[in-house]
């Protein structure tokens, strides 16, 4: 009993110590060495190429192509693709998230890869904010100007920005979309507020898909949208801060408690649970190490607010700035719902029930919203929100009905 209290109480230290560390030391140095995309998909013998976007509004981000896949060199498969110009997957990722999420599975399981393999022209988006993009014209990511965005501006600016700049580089007309989480939240801000934007998109492959959360179950939303779900005093105070960005201390408390031989490693593992949905089976221990020293990858915390104001008003609508400023901003008194009977793409949507974030009763209701939506639900009771990127069978129950998908589109386009 005695070492069970010890550990119980180093555990509890430990996990302090780590989320103390993550919140409050921003100005450690951060690691560059921890923004992997490149590094890692070179490191597998596939090309990259590193892009530089520019926003509307002067953010600068970093998007990564794999163009090629060693497995089809030298192949008719690559002979026959090269003859003509190849179809574009654009991959975006979700909340305190970033380009890596696609490769970290490796190039047997990874869709980055798969897509690649299967001889598409694979692009990895990243959101203004994350490690890869922590840029602009004018502000310093210092300074609390930078940080004054939610994935409002995500949407309709780098979403945007990211799919024009890849249409341009490729001479394509239009892509194929994958994202998770809130890459689809950013989807149906831009396809809903720039409705034109709909035919730059083939099909549409949306993980974990977020817009309504009047069922959302994740505990912290329940308590912050107490405090945070409406404008207020402290909303107004906690917003546009850098939220959880990786830290050069971070690798090391990586390979301390996410290694494969460390007593603390259920931490790792529990902290996914914890967010995604406690209790799967699927999730790919081997990736912890990689997936701590990746994640999170930086947000501001206007994002984490805007979504705690759909979960307390149960809309889907545009960031609350309170009656005075909405009159300036929108000329009502309360926020504009996105209009998500504009999205005229075909909508594939893939989701569970043990989804803390995405909730099923939620994403059944925008499926009646949407003009054209087909639900794929995973057969698996304790999938939750992780597994849909890094679950041990993740190829067979979610990559290979995708590449499918878009494999029988191209055929039927010929």
């Amino acid at each position: 009993n005695s070492n069970s209290n010890n550990n119980r109480q180093n555990v509890t230290l430990l996990t302090y110590l780590t989320v103390l560390l993550m919140l409050f030391d921003l100005h450690l140095k951060r690691a560059e060495a921890l923004k992997v995309t490149a590094k890692m998909i070179s490191n597998h013998n596939y090309p990259v190429e590193e892009h530089t976007v520019h926003t509307p509004d002067d953010y600068i981000l970093t998007i990564y192509r794999i163009p090629d896949s060693p497995n089809l060199r030298g192949t008719a498969n690559s002979t026959a693709v090269a003859r003509t110009s190849k179809p574009v997957v654009f991959l975006q990722h979700g909340i305190l998230c970033a380009s890596d999420d696609w490769i970290l599975n490796g190039p047997d399981t990874s869709l980055a890869y798969m897509f690649a393999d299967s001889g598409y022209d694979v692009w990895l988006g990243n959101a203004r904010g994350n490690t890869y993009s922590r840029q602009h014209k004018h502000k310093h990511p210092d300074s609390s100007d930078f940080w004054n965005f939610s994935w409002h501006e995500i949407g309709v600016y780098d979403l945007a920005s990211m799919l024009d700049y890849v249409l341009v580089e490729t001479n394509d007309t239009a892509v194929h979309f994958v994202a998770h989480s809130q890459g689809t939240t950013t989807f149906f801000v831009l396809m809903s507020t720039l409705p034109w934007y709909n035919e730059k998109v083939k099909t549409v492959h949306l993980l974990a898909p977020i817009a309504f959360m009047r069922n959302h179950s994740f505990m912290l939303s329940k308590l912050g949208g107490l405090f945070l779900g409406y404008p207020s005093f402290l909303s107004w105070v906690l917003g546009g801060i850098e939220l959880l960005p990786i830290t050069s201390v971070q690798k090391l408390l990586c390979e301390y408690v996410c290694s494969a031989e460390s007593t603390f490693r259920f931490l790792c593992s529990g902290i996914l649970d914890f967010l995604g949905g406690w209790g799967t089976r699927h999730l790919n221990h081997t990736l912890l190490p990689h997936v701590c020293e990746t994640h999170p990858a930086g947000a501001s915390t206007t994002q984490i607010i805007h979504y705690l104001q759909l979960y307390t008003s149960g809309d889907f609508r545009q960031y609350d700035h309170g009656i005075e400023l909405n009159k300036k901003y929108y000329q009502q008194e309360t926020p504009p719902s996105y209009e998500v009977h504009q999205i005229s793409s075909c909508v594939n949507m893939y989701y569970s029930n043990n989804d803390y974030m995405s909730a099923v009763e939620d994403v059944e209701y925008l499926a009646t919203l949407l003009p054209c939506a087909e639900l794929y639900r995973i057969p698996y009771e304790d999938w939750n929100h992780y597994d849909f990127l890094w679950s041990i069978n993740v190829k067979e129950v979610i990559n290979d009905r995708i590449i499918d998908k878009i494999a029988r589109h191209e055929l039927e386009s010929l």
